[in-house]
């Protein structure tokens, strides 16, 4: 059955009119019955004045009491019966006396015999009706009764009943209107609570709220405007609290993910929607599906479950770890490891890549030592072949231990940065391998621009050098090496050219990789270690610029850095 619901006025009417009607009519019920009383006590109280009356006019001779009484009933409203002291009948003003009962076991009557009056009220034998019986003792020794009909009486009280039944109505009617009115009155605050109470759930806290003349409920809206202050202070809490929240879980790099029990997705950060793409709705949508498989895995064990997985094109590395909570919610936090593990795969090479190169030289060295002193006593002519030989591994071996000493001061430091002089650097190391490009036969072209940049001037003579030493190795006798330094936008451009070899297209790409090289047996030849154009690209970086690299075979290559000037002027290059 549905729930039926009333407002608090319609209950107060209905509850007060039901009380109204019920005590008006009980009114009305007592007052009729009093009323009726009242009238039969004043119709008894008629007839015993009428009774005595009668008494004292009656004749003493039996004989005339009958005549007496027939003339007497034809003015007198009431039925008059005469009973002698044995109870016999001797006249009676509606029947035969010779054929009525005797009336000496009638109340009234014997009552009458013993006091002097007597009074009942009772279903009349003869008529069959309720009767009023009233009976006086007569001086003669012989008892008056007079009797009339009760409905005399409840014709009188039915006129007593309408009009009280109007009043009654009328009293009703009034009571009932009142009652709606106060009920009105009363639910009018509490409607107006109610509203606000309703705006305050609805999420509207600054909702006034009434007041109201009655303490009780004037109190219940100050309780109710207490708590929405109160609640508006722990929302604002709350709320400043999940912003704390999500700002941290959104600056993280790791992507953060929260599933609720029922398999729906509760948050997700934006390292996250970066890391797998979009996802929302449910644990069916999350790819990897790995991951889902993990998810399902850390709930039937309640354990922590880390994987890693590929995903995306290009592939990346992503560190999955499943965190399961008790109340059924999952956190999965995806760590991108690709750079990580490139840095380890590079470090694994570079260390593979650097015992490789040492072991080279050295056992170079010990394989001429061991010749040398074999030679000492069987060929002493070869012995400077021999030293020849060690040194020339020795100084490969120290080349190679430097620029690895090198390449791990730029990526263990930071350096102090501060304006340098550019054009005084490429001076400067340009001299101090013109005379190794002499002997090499390599011709050196120099043209620069007064420009100065921000950086480490150890560092960027280092690169430099290392530029031009590259050039100059991969350039044959006849060749030239131009080394030219501009501006360009606002930016200083130093540009490297030589006339060798060239480098092929397929290994353009990785010439700054570490312990690459172009030509492995002239790298070798030349003293070469491979690490050179790296040691120039982590510089280069360093300093906010880019190094860049175009060749043709047969014809040559151009190492190009560009880095931020801040001091050019409008000299002529020279």
């Amino acid at each position: 059955m549905p729930n039926r619901r009333r407002s608090l006025a319609g209950r107060l009417l209905v509850t007060y009119a039901v009380a109204v009607l019920l005590l008006v009519t009980l009114f009305g019920f007592v007052v009729e019955r009093l009323a009726r009383e009242s009238l039969l006590d004043a119709v008894e109280y008629g007839l015993i004045e009428q009774a005595r009356t009668v008494s004292e006019l009656l004749p003493d001779d039996p004989t005339e009491t009958v005549q007496f009484v027939d003339e007497l009933a034809r003015g007198v409203d009431a039925r008059i019966t005469v009973i002698s002291a044995d109870g016999s009948v001797i006249a009676d003003s509606l029947a035969e006396p010779t054929g009525m009962e005797n009336h000496s076991g009638r109340p009234e009557v014997r009552a009458a015999f013993e006091g002097g009056v007597g009074t009942d009220r009772r279903v009349s034998t003869s008529t069959g009706f309720d009767q009023t019986y009233v009976a006086v003792r007569a001086p003669q020794g012989v008892v008056v009764r007079l009797s009339l009909p009760q409905n005399t009486v409840d014709a009188q009280v039915g006129d007593f009943r309408s009009g009280l039944a109007l009043v009654v109505a009328l009293v009703a009617i009034a009571g009932v209107v009142v009652v709606a009115l106060v009920g009105r009155r009363l639910a009018r605050p509490l409607t107006d609570l109610s509203d606000a109470a309703t705006a305050m759930a609805a999420g509207d806290l600054e909702v006034p709220v009434p007041r109201s003349s009655v303490e009780e409920l004037d109190r219940v809206g100050r309780s109710l405007q207490t708590m929405a202050q109160e609640l508006g202070d722990r929302i604002a809490e709350v709320d400043g609290e999940r912003r704390t929240l999500e700002a941290v879980l959104g600056a993280l790099p790791q992507g953060t993910l929260l599933i609720g029990s029922d398999d729906r997705i509760v948050y997700a950060n934006p390292a996250l929607i970066a890391l797998l793409g979009r996802t929302s709705g449910t644990v069916t949508e999350i790819v990897p599906f790995r991951i889902q498989e993990a998810l399902r895995a850390a709930r039937a064990s309640g354990e922590t479950v880390d994987l890693e997985v590929e995903h995306g094109r290009p592939a990346r590395t992503l560190q999955v770890l499943v965190a399961p909570f008790g109340d059924g919610r999952v956190l999965v936090v995806v760590t991108d490891v690709t750079d990580q593990r490139k840095v380890d795969e590079v470090r694994r090479d570079f260390v593979t890549n650097a015992s490789h190169e040492l072991k080279t030289p050295v056992a170079s060295i010990l394989a001429a030592s061991e010749t040398l002193q074999l030679a000492i006593d069987r060929a002493p002519e070869r012995l400077p072949e021999f030293a020849s030989r060690i040194e020339m591994s020795a100084r490969s071996l120290a080349r190679l231990v430097s620029d690895l000493l090198d390449l791990s001061r730029l990526e263990g430091s930071s350096p102090s940065f501060e304006e340098v002089d550019l054009e005084s650097v490429v001076r400067s190391e340009v001299e101090r391998v013109r005379t190794a490009a002499a002997e090499s036969g390599v011709a050196i072209e120099v043209t620069t621009a007064p420009i100065s940049v921000v950086g480490s001037e150890p560092d960027l003579a280092l690169a430099v050098r290392n530029l031009v030493d590259n050039a100059i190795r991969y350039t044959d006798a006849g060749g030239t090496v131009t080394v030219d330094l501009s501006e360009d936008e606002g930016d200083a451009v130093l540009s490297v050219a030589d006339t060798g070899a060239g480098i092929p297209q397929r290994d353009i790409g990785r010439v700054f990789e570490r312990f690459y090289r172009v030509d492995e047996a002239r790298a070798r030849e030349t003293g070469g270690t491979g690490l050179g154009l790296s040691i120039v690209k982590h510089v280069v970086e360093s300093h906010g610029g880019t190094v860049a690299v175009e060749s043709e075979l047969g014809v040559g290559s151009t190492f190009t850095i560009r880095l931020e000037a801040v001091g050019v002027t409008d000299d002529p290059p020279r």
